[in-house]
């Protein structure tokens, strides 16, 4: 795709993620060039003080929304996203464990799909986080298409672009944490966008704690709300988007 100048919009949610916030916004911002307008990042005050570091970065492009009452991954995605002004928008985690530089192969699909969505599970595709959590995160993909019924791959990738009209047509739910992946992903199909899957490598975060895998029953009790809302997707319950 021949991207026009200052076209995407970026955004990455963030919390306690100061060891990783700047190299992040550096990879993106040489990652896309003169085709990047903002990187918008959503942080929910950190204690560790990321907003203060993006505060201080010396990149006009980048702008921060700092949440002092509102918490969540799902949230953050959705004010971010609602508060792009590019015609594309991608969004991906800022702990590098999704490398910056394949924002470049989403966007490269936009001329002929409304939304390209990155992929561990197809040829070319690897998540090469530790075997036991890849394999529970290959379960339940395996899962979400067995109640969805759709041959779509990756129903947890985290990791999208979107035409600024599919957003509109199908904005990001703010319940939740990553499981709103899933109902965002279920809906465009039912509003019929044109959706493509691209395979990217997923690893470990560079630098921090997951806030997944830090804990057990945190991970456990997640686990259980990614289910839950595949089976209520499943009954066709869309949950509220503001």
């Amino acid at each position: 795709m021949t991207i026009r100048s200052s076209s995407v919009s970026v955004v990455i949610p963030s919390y306690n993620e100061k060891d990783n916030i700047a190299e992040a916004v550096g990879r993106i911002c040489s990652a896309l060039g003169d085709a990047l307008l903002e990187i918008i990042v959503v942080d929910d005050n950190s204690p560790d003080r990321t907003w203060e570091i993006v505060q201080n970065l010396n990149e006009p492009r980048c702008r921060l929304i700092r949440r002092m009452d509102k918490r969540g991954l799902a949230s953050a995605l959705a004010d971010g996203t609602r508060a792009a002004n590019g015609s594309i928008v991608v969004w991906l985690d800022c702990d590098l464990g999704i490398p910056p530089e394949d924002i470049q192969k989403l966007i490269e699909k936009m001329d002929e799909y409304d939304v390209a969505v990155g992929s561990r599970y197809l040829p070319g595709g690897m998540d090469t986080r530790n075997k036991f959590r890849a394999f529970l995160s290959t379960i339940f993909n395996i899962y979400a298409r067995m109640l969805l019924g759709w041959s779509f791959r990756d129903w947890t990738s985290g990791f999208a672009a979107a035409r600024k009209e599919a957003l509109l047509q199908v904005p990001l739910t703010s319940e939740g944490f990553g499981e709103y992946f899933v109902e965002w992903v279920y809906w465009c199909r039912k509003k019929k966008l044109r959706m493509v899957e691209v395979p990217y490598r997923y690893g470990l975060r560079k630098s921090g704690v997951s806030k997944t895998d830090g804990s057990l029953r945190v991970f456990l009790r997640l686990s259980i709300q990614y289910a839950w809302r595949v089976l209520t997707v499943r009954m066709g319950r869309r949950s509220a988007t503001t």
